[in-house]
């Protein structure tokens, strides 16, 4: 008796999802892991016969259970309080921040970075303003040895060194701090980028401007640390600033040959809610100041931070050429006329940690 009544709940609650599974509208994408959900499978003999049609069917079953977010959170607050689990697929919880693992000096991927930016530096450029400038990961700013880190201050010393002499280093690493970062992403927060934009100011004996103020908050954002890893922590708020400046600013993608804006609203909803900032991951764009007050010209290559410090910058500039050498091969630079290695640019190498010691996606 007992186990027909057990046998007859399974049941109830089994076919009870599966209704509930057909009620709820399908989502296309899960936020909060960064991927697309799979869909209903198209059904065909073929399909049937060489059983692919059951494992789409499995995957989309799992994919679209209903409440299939809420089980997560309660998986995830299961394993780091009951469990105490504090690493999961290269990613570490402290203190509310979730933290990539990256401790130790990947020599190889250094002396590789250092070939690439040498390399454009000796082929493109002559007697520009030539700058350099590291963003550390947000591990360094821990103060205490509880989750691996690597030694920062020999990664800077290493460079330094092995940069072509007519780079010029920008020090940004006291212009920052924890607080300065995501709590459940590798990336800086742009409203935290005060210090950083007036020591590049200074060191690049530009203007100083002042600080956007008017500002747009997004609180539903979940980083790329957090779909790695199963960890019950607060959401982050993401937040653009902006200005008239900004605003009018005219920005060009040469990949998808059309104009765009500064911030899209709409990217907020896509998977990876970062890519508010001009887009995402692009190989080239240039972004012109309409209401320029000097001729000043700057060529960036950078990664995906520099998407957000970018358009902080603009006032100080009449254009902004922005150059994702993960995207673009420097060998293809010289073919692309918009790209303008004149005397009258400046040259900034902005990149973080995380691309100089895994570098070999540079092209």
């Amino acid at each position: 008796m007992k186990n027909k009544i057990m046998t007859y709940l399974f049941m109830f609650i089994l076919f009870s999802f599966m209704i509930l599974s057909f009620i709820f509208k399908d989502n296309l994408v899960s936020v909060s892991e960064r991927r697309k959900l799979a869909t209903f499978p198209n059904f065909s003999w073929q399909a049937i016969l060489d059983n692919s049609y059951f494992s789409e069917l499995n995957s989309y079953l799992v994919d679209q259970f209903p409440f299939r977010n809420s089980f997560r959170k309660i998986k995830a607050i299961f394993a780091s309080s009951i469990l105490k689990q504090k690493e999961s697929h290269g990613v570490l919880e402290k203190a509310g921040y979730l933290f990539q693992i990256d401790a130790s000096i990947n020599e190889k991927s250094v002396s590789y970075f250092l070939q690439k930016i040498n390399g454009v530096n000796r082929e493109y450029l002559k007697n520009q303003n030539i700058y350099f400038a590291m963003i550390p990961d947000k591990n360094y700013y821990l103060t205490d040895d509880s989750i691996p880190k690597l030694d920062y201050l020999k990664l800077e010393n290493e460079l330094k060194e092995n940069l072509d002499h007519n780079i010029k280093w920008i020090d940004l690493k006291n212009n920052l701090s924890l607080d300065s970062y995501y709590l459940t992403d590798i990336h800086w927060k742009q409203e935290s980028l005060e210090p950083v934009l007036k020591c590049l100011q200074e060191n690049m004996k530009l203007d100083n401007t002042t600080f956007p103020t008017k500002e747009y908050i997004y609180s539903n954002f979940y980083g790329a640390l957090y779909s790695r890893g199963s960890f019950h922590v607060s959401v982050d708020s993401l937040t653009y600033l902006t200005n008239n400046t900004i605003q009018n600013a005219n920005v060009y993608n040469y990949e998808k040959k059309e104009n765009q804006v500064v911030y899209n609203p709409d990217y907020l909803k896509h998977m990876d809610s970062y890519d508010v900032f001009l887009s995402g991951a692009t190989p080239l764009l240039t972004i012109t100041n309409k209401e320029a007050t000097t001729d000043r010209k700057l060529i960036l290559f950078r990664d995906s931070f520099g998407s957000s410090i970018a358009p902080l910058i603009i006032e100080n500039y009449q254009k902004i050429t922005m150059i994702d050498l993960r995207y673009i091969g420097s060998k293809y630079l010289a073919s692309i006329n918009d790209i303008d290695f004149t005397d009258n640019s400046d040259v900034l190498f902005l990149y973080s940690v995380p691309i100089i010691n895994n570098s070999f996606t540079l092209k």
